[in-house]
């Protein structure tokens, strides 16, 4: 293969692994990835896998730290009641995450059931 060949091959090459890479982070990157929260004031942290699992997320589910202002909301799933709303979000805080009740997150849901449909189910 001469110079040129080899040039344009090289040039080809390095096009279509770059394509397929794109490719692999539009679908390995999920759709929920840039959702952004804010929390209403300070709100409880909860990890409801730890020591045991929860049968859903509610106040039962371990406290594990209180957090305030932007969240990254990861999914939302059913759990118990609170003040009418039954959605809990799981989310992203700095190096934290858990459950916190969608009751104190504001989130893009704006009529009961307060489910922000831009969001997935939680697989829990």
């Amino acid at each position: 293969m001469n110079k040129f060949l080899r040039s344009r091959h090289t040039a080809a090459v390095a096009v279509t692994v770059a394509a397929a890479t794109a490719a692999v982070l539009a679908v390995a990157t999920p759709s929920f990835a840039n959702e952004d929260a804010t929390t209403y004031g300070s709100v409880t942290l909860r990890d409801c896998y730890h020591p045991s699992k929860q049968a859903y997320p509610s106040t039962s589910c371990t406290a594990i730290g209180t957090i305030s202002g932007a969240v990254r909301l990861v999914c939302q799933y059913p759990g118990q009641s609170i003040s009418g709303d039954s959605y809990w979000d799981y989310v992203l805080y700095g190096s934290s995450q858990g459950y916190v009740s969608d009751e104190y997150v504001k989130t893009q849901a704006t009529a009961a059931p307060w489910r922000d449909y831009n969001v997935p189910i939680c697989s829990y």
